[in-house]
């Protein structure tokens, strides 16, 4: 079967966001995020604004590969993720914390998820924004000091739908490096540059037309209606 990817993101090095294809059983493919399948970072969903990852429980997950693999010059996790971790050595108090709205026990199963018995699984929480307004992410040089050799799952709040936790799943949010370059029609939305990041922007079209709104994208164009 094939699979269909929204701009910016595709297979080839010239993508803004690329993406690994791997062929399984039944020739069923699967993208991946990171540039290595045994990450596990399995894509579940993209949209507009956010790139959904299926994280099944793995205490094997190498803990500082795939938190390279999560932060680029082009997305990052959303500040509402919970990473769920394993055998971590850090000072960092404030961000380590026991996983107490949803003990990870209760759906991750150790056996099959290379946790052993006595496995110390925590939770790295999310910082409050000093500020409500604006994008907010995870800080990544807070997340590699907890010393953590294990990425084992994650926790998501997603209110797409009305607010819900999505369990194995982790959200990162997503933008296209550079100045603005919207279809003429689109709402352009323009992040300044940080430390982390340069600068960047989205496209979106307004009701009542379809399209990605990027000019290098499909643009946007007006609904036929029958």
């Amino acid at each position: 079967g094939s699979m269909e990817l929204p701009y910016p993101f595709g297979f080839s090095g010239g993508c803004t966001i690329q993406l690994v294809c791997d062929v399984g059983v039944d020739d069923v493919r699967a993208a991946w995020l990171g540039g290595a399948p045994e990450l596990g970072l399995l894509v579940r969903n993209v949209t507009p604004r956010a790139l959904i990852l299926n994280l099944q429980p793995d205490c094997s997950r190498l803990f500082n590969a795939s938190v390279a693999a999560l932060f680029s010059d082009s997305y990052a996790p959303a500040w509402g993720n919970t990473l769920v971790v394993s055998s971590c050595s850090s000072s960092e108090a404030a961000l380590i914390k026991n996983c107490s709205s949803e003990p990870p026990d209760r759906y991750m199963k150790r056996s099959t998820s290379h946790c052993s018995a006595n496995e110390s699984i925590r939770c790295i929480l999310p910082r409050t924004p000093s500020n409500t307004s604006g994008h907010h992410f995870l800080n990544r040089s807070e997340v590699l000091r907890s010393n953590c050799t294990g990425l084992v799952s994650a926790v998501s709040y997603s209110d797409a739908q009305g607010p819900s936790l999505l369990l194995g799943a982790l959200e990162l949010d997503w933008w296209v490096p550079g100045r603005c370059r919207c279809d003429a029609r689109a709402n352009c939305t323009q992040f300044p540059a940080t430390k982390t990041r340069p600068e960047a922007f989205q496209c979106e079209c307004p009701e009542g037309l379809q399209g990605d709104g990027f000019v290098d994208g499909t643009g946007c164009w007006e609904v036929m209606l029958n």
